[in-house]
Formats: C-alpha cells, structure tokens, sequence
C-alpha cells in the first residue's frame, strides 16, 4: 500500500512537484552536442537526487510536440526513486515546436547517444546503468536505442550502449521494434491508441520474447494514445483525427511498472548489453 500511495501522490501532485524540483534548484539545465549527424548542442534538464551517488540514470525523450506535462512527472517520480533523470528537448534547439518542422527519429536518436555520453562524464552518474526511456514519437527512438544495430553506429562513439530501455505508446512500434533488441526492454501500450495501435507491437514483442529476448509489454484496455498527458482537456481531443484522452488508472499502473522493471535492470544490475 506504501508503493501505491507513493507513486499517486507524485503523479497527483506531480505539478506541485515540478515547480518545486525547478524552483528549488534542483533541475538544472545542462548542454551537450548531439551523437546526430547534424551536429548541435542540446539543452535538457538534469534532475539528481539528493547524495553522492553514483546513481544509475535514465535519458528522457519527449514526444513530437515536445517535452509536455507528462516529462517532468517521470523526471520528478524517477528522481524520488533515486534515478539521475535526463530530460533532453530535441526541439528547442533546432527553432522547432514539433517534431513536424524537419526533427527527425534518427536526430533524437542521436539526441539520446548524445546524453548518454554526457551522462558518462558526471562523477554522480554509474555509467554502465544508463538507461533510455520515451514517449510517442521518443518511445520510438527508444525502440531504436535498444538496438545492437544502432548502439554499434560509428557516430555514436559509444562501446557499450544503453543498459535498458522503455517506450510508451510509440510511434510505428511495429516497424522499430528490431530482432536484434540487445537490452530489456519495456513497451506500454494504450488498447484504444488510434495513432499507434499496440496490435502489430505486440505480435512482434510475443516472437522476441519467444526468441529469448528480454521484452516485456503491457496493453491499457481503453487508453488511448498520450494516456500518461494529464495536462490534455479533460474528456480528451481529437488530433489529427486521431483521440487522445489521460488515464489515471493506466497512468497509475505505467508508474508502477517502469519502477520495478527499472529496479530490476538497472538498480538491480541483470545482464551487461551485448
């Protein structure tokens, strides 16, 4: 019951929490050059808990209409279980306010290579248990972080990738979730997501696990897609035909399963990426 009443108080309260993680200083913002081939220097937020660490850490990506309400109610939820969180804006500083104006997958890809090697520089930071985690259109650059074919790509400049990965409703999941998956991966999916259906993820998820690959999946009957976007109208709205409606319940239980999977492949330890 402590978990349970945990975890609903951040993400209840979470509005409280953030303004305070950024008043109380708590969140910092840091730059660093992207790993895309566009070269950039990024802006995130970095949140750190309290102590000397070194912690294990998670890279944070936000979804094509950039880092909304839902990004500093995982920062301030991972940072309370002890997590280095950080939250990189592939927009901003491209000029862009949504992932529409020439922001490609492959740039937050590289976004998120990017934070990972700046994350291995912090003395606070254990650098091998980094993990990434995304949502929607960052979930799906998280599905592609998770592969040895991309954690092996030259301009990434890394020997050893991300220990673990998570993705909630992301977007094409059934064309990015790779045979190749080299750490445990996560994939929350809304039931009733008209814009990234979990159907083909999941036939895909089944044949990996079936393979011996460590993916593990989730489906919120009757969510839709940005379920965990609490700032969205209450009811939900319609965007670009597509619905888009926050639910607690599922919300709820998303927290509860990215904190233990978390705990038991990055606190925990598990197998070194291949």
């Amino acid at each position: 019951m402590r978990v349970f009443a945990r975890i609903n108080s951040v993400l209840a309260g979470a509005l409280a929490v953030g303004l305070l993680l950024i008043t109380g200083g708590c969140a910092t913002v840091v730059r660093f050059p992207t790993a895309s081939p566009r070269p950039l220097t990024l802006s995130a937020s970095l949140y750190r808990p309290e102590g000397d660490g070194p912690f294990p850490a998670v890279v944070l990506l936000h979804s094509c209409e950039g880092p909304k309400r839902n990004i500093p109610d995982w920062a301030a939820l991972l940072r309370g279980e002890g997590y280095v969180i950080l939250a990189v804006d592939s927009l901003s500083p491209r000029g862009a306010t949504t992932c529409q104006q020439g922001v490609g997958t492959a740039d937050v890809v590289g976004d998120a290579f990017g934070a990972l090697a700046y994350l291995r520089t912090l003395p606070f930071v254990d650098a091998a248990r980094i993990g990434v985690m995304g949502t929607s259109r960052g979930g799906r650059a998280a599905l592609q972080a998770s592969r040895a074919s991309v954690m092996s790509t030259p301009a990434y400049h890394t020997s050893a990738g991300f220990r673990a990965a998570v993705a909630l409703y992301p977007a094409e999941c059934a064309s990015e979730l790779g045979r190749d998956v080299a750490v445990p991966l996560l994939i929350l999916l809304g039931g009733a997501d008209d814009l990234a259906p979990p159907h083909g993820c999941v036939i895909i998820a089944k044949e990996l696990q079936q393979a011996g690959r460590t993916v593990v999946w989730k489906v919120y009957p009757g969510a839709t897609h940005a379920f965990d976007e609490r700032s969205l109208p209450f009811g939900g709205f319609r965007y670009s035909g597509h619905t888009m409606r926050y639910d607690s319940d599922a919300t709820r239980d998303a927290a509860i399963e990215v904190r233990d999977f978390l705990a038991r492949h990055l606190r925990e330890g598990g197998p070194a990426p291949r």
